[in-house]
């Protein structure tokens, strides 16, 4: 791998193809409703993240598997469009991608979500490069399958930051993965499947303690907690008009990475990945929204005091 055409940040995790139906409410069985917007989009977490950097001008790699059906196809031609480099994303014969369907309430912007899982080979250590690891700035990463925790690993080794989007707690992830994670950005939903009913300041306490930089639980409408070496911070989330919080989290940890790889402090890295995630709430599906870093600037103009 030459190490010249490496990009910033490489990513490695689930790649999907969403369908979302805006509706007044969830339907139920024998009953229907008429969705009032759909929109067919590329989604999945770190997918999406790399999106987001790649719109606020930063140069990514997805790596990863889909099968050769419809939905792979979109989901590389989605990549493609947005200028994320496909070179290491394969594309297996007769096997199925996964396809999401998002069902978004047309008052709150709240979904729910149900899946057809992808049948494709998992992503093997095999299928990886070590050099193409260690020659990036970050890896980001979204499970704690055998090649995201070998990529971690040779990672961890040559020094570039491991990026973790815990959406999901999984004894694995904490005993596998997480030791090797610099900057471990959980949900809500992560936090109280490894600690119930702990508040977010525990949670981030215990996820520094692994060695973690700096550890984040992102709370929805109520901002996020983050633990770094100053201290415990709090941020509220900015107030927006919501349409759809489709990938809300997927674009706050593309907003702080791109806010590491500029060396910020890590106040600002958070406030700035809040604004990146508040700006895409204001459009359907996870993509649609994903600022420009000069829409980032102006809207942060708008929020002095946040």
């Amino acid at each position: 791998m030459n190490k010249d055409n490496s990009p910033d940040v490489i990513g490695i995790g689930t790649c999907t193809a969403d369908m979302l139906f805006v509706v007044p409410q969830v339907p139920a069985y024998g009953r229907s409703w008429r969705a009032s917007q759909y929109l067919r989009q590329g989604g999945g977490p770190v997918s999406t993240a790399l999106v987001t950097l790649a719109r606020l001008g930063v140069s990514a790699r997805f790596i990863g598997r889909a099968g050769d059906d419809p939905e792979g196809v979109f989901i590389r031609d989605e990549f493609q469009k947005e200028g994320i480099d496909v070179s290491r994303f394969m594309l297996e014969p007769n096997v199925f991608s996964r396809a999401v369907l998002v069902l978004v309430d047309q008052d709150t912007g709240e979904r729910c979500f149900t899946s057809r899982r992808e049948t494709n080979t998992p992503l093997a250590i095999s299928d990886l490069d070590r050099q193409e690891i260690e020659s990036a700035k970050v890896l980001h990463l979204d499970d704690a399958d055998e090649a995201s925790v070998q990529a971690a690993k040779w990672a961890k080794a040559a020094g570039v930051t491991v990026v973790l989007d815990g959406t999901w707690h999984s004894e694995v992830l904490m005993e596998q993965l997480m030791p090797l994670v610099d900057i471990p950005i959980v949900s809500e939903a992560f936090a109280q499947g490894w600690m119930p009913d702990a508040p977010p300041e525990a949670v981030v306490e215990g996820l520094y303690d692994f060695g973690a930089r700096i550890a984040v639980v992102t709370l929805g409408e109520r901002g996020c907690v983050a633990k770094w070496e100053e201290g415990l911070l709090t941020l509220p989330a900015f107030d927006v008009d919501v349409v759809d919080t489709t990938g809300a989290g997927d674009a706050f940890h593309g907003g702080f990475i791109y806010g590491v790889l500029q060396d910020w402090s890590a106040p600002e890295i958070i406030r700035f990945a809040s604004a990146v995630a508040s700006i895409n709430c204001r459009q359907l599906g996870g993509r649609s929204g994903l600022p420009t870093l000069e829409e980032v600037h102006q809207f942060l103009e708008a929020f002095p005091a946040i």
